[in-house]
């Protein structure tokens, strides 16, 4: 079976299986709660993104993956995970720009991750040996966009 079709199915399972715990599970749970108190399991799978920087990490990818989308993918998922434990401290916190940052991590880990799948096809990265990133791509990534889709419906929800 060629990589990206076995990625493709990856994915799509994870995507579907996530979208099904967010529908039945969580999003109910989180529609009685404060928007701010919502928010805040939801930015903690974001805050987790540091894993995306193992790409970084010698010898975790194979040496034939281009340094410049390594780069690119794990300051990306750092920079993510640093502005949500950013926003979570400002929600605990109950500062004023709380919102604001959850927005500005919502929209930077979007880019980010919009610019990762790009630059994966750019790069066919698909074909070579990934190691504990193709787990991240398959099953951590589909968490990450459904988690956003929940953050923005959070966002979009009136202050209490």
């Amino acid at each position: 079976m060629p990589p990206i079709v076995l990625f493709g199915i990856q994915f799509t399972l994870s995507l579907a299986a996530y979208t099904l715990i967010a529908w039945w599970y969580v999003a109910p749970r989180l529609s009685g709660l404060p928007r701010e108190v919502a928010l805040m399991p939801l930015l903690w799978v974001h805050a987790f993104r540091i894993v995306g920087g193992t790409i970084l990490a010698p010898g975790a990818v194979d040496a034939a993956v281009p340094a410049e989308f390594r780069t690119m993918i794990g300051y990306g998922d750092i920079t993510t995970a640093v502005l949500a434990l950013i926003a979570l401290l400002a929600l605990r916190y109950r500062l004023t720009w709380a919102i604001a940052l959850v927005w500005v991590c919502l929209t930077v880990g979007m880019l980010d991750t919009v610019n990762a799948i790009i630059q994966s096809m750019r790069f066919s990265v698909f074909t070579h040996g990934l190691g504990v990133n193709w787990v991240i791509v398959t099953m951590y990534v589909p968490a990450l966009l459904v988690s956003s889709v929940l953050i923005f419906i959070q966002l979009r929800r009136r202050a209490a």
